[in-house]
């Protein structure tokens, strides 16, 4: 750590007063450091550097739109980053405003407006690396395997006896149909095939990772952190995400919660009823459950908290299932 404090105060011109690792793991490091010039956040991410470009360019994309992304301090030489052991460091402010809470309507409906005036200025960014981060190509094939990892964990555990299999094994005939049902209008929308086609430019970029640990807030502002799962997607990806924690703080299927949330997020990211169709046909499909058993998150939950998921999923899944015939 000391060569890279040095390397630090040389090519940023500063002195370092205290310093913290917050986060020290293969895939990143992140520091806090306390200088002469102010507080901030330093990371290295070890990814490709092709990456590491697309999602700062990405962050510059969106700061010029009026996002507000926690900007970056340049070194001396007015670049935007450090080499370091063959890896980008980037010096980035330091916000301490606290985290946002999915804990209301109301928080809900900040939290769908900041996403969906993300959404609407990401429109035009481009990138020479962007085939390489475009999620649209992955859809199909995404769906299919899914779908064939529900089953086939549903075969190796239905002849289980214990609990926590047998909770699990009761609910998968159900979002298998539920993911059948929206592979079949996925393939059939006219919308979806022509929106895999468009140019990168007039596609969507999705945080990736938009929980309310990389939200902070302060006088109804939100800041948004922590871009390394940047891509070019649909907007259904960061909402799920949104809505899977709301419900796992609310501990239930909320409707109000998603209301509040998707009116909030069609204010500021009005969507067609082409692109509102293929959002719902997204949010059928059992992602969540899929990575639920991917993940084995189950291994860290009692019986009854895993009762408690998987009814939750379902009545969400059973909502979702309705909206999409209705807008069929």
């Amino acid at each position: 750590m000391d060569d890279l404090i040095g390397k630090i105060e040389q090519k940023y011109a500063l002195k370092v007063l205290q310093q913290e690792t917050l986060r020290e793991t293969p895939k990143s490091l992140v520091v806090f450091l306390d200088t002469s010039i102010g507080k901030f956040i330093g990371k290295i991410s070890y990814l490709p550097k092709e990456r590491q470009h697309f999602i700062l360019n990405a962050e510059a994309h969106l700061r010029k739109k009026g996002i507000l992304i926690p900007g970056i301090q340049r070194t001396k030489s007015n670049q935007r980053s450090i080499v370091y052991k063959d890896n980008l460091f980037v010096l980035h402010q330091w916000f301490s405003w606290p985290k946002i809470a999915y804990s209301s309507p109301k928080k809900l409906e900040q939290v769908g407006a900041a996403l969906g005036r993300f959404h609407l200025q990401s429109l035009g960014f481009t990138s020479k690396h962007g085939e390489l981060y475009n999620g649209a190509k992955k859809w199909s094939e995404e769906y299919k395997t899914d779908l064939a990892a529900l089953e086939k964990w549903e075969q190796r555990h239905m002849s289980k006896k214990n609990p926590k299999s047998t909770t699990i094994v009761e609910y998968l005939p159900y979002f298998r149909q539920a993911g059948l049902a929206a592979r079949e209008q996925l393939k059939s929308s006219a919308y979806f095939s022509s929106w895999k086609k468009l140019a990168l430019r007039k596609h969507f970029l999705c945080h990736g990772d938009f929980n309310n640990g990389n939200l902070l807030t302060r006088n109804q502002q939100i800041a948004i952190i922590d871009w390394e799962d940047v891509r070019y997607d649909f907007p259904s990806k960061d909402i799920s995400r949104v809505l899977s924690l709301a419900m796992r703080k609310a501990g239930s299927w909320n409707e109000p919660l998603f209301t509040s949330l998707l009116r909030a997020y069609l204010q500021e990211n009005p969507l067609s009823a082409e692109q509102l169709h293929l959002l719902f046909v997204d949010l059928t499909f059992p992602h969540i459950m899929e990575r639920f058993l991917r993940m084995k998150q189950y291994e860290e939950m009692d019986v009854a908290e895993i009762q408690k998921f998987c009814t939750r999923e379902a009545i969400k899944t059973a909502y979702m299932l309705d909206e999409l015939k209705a807008l069929a």
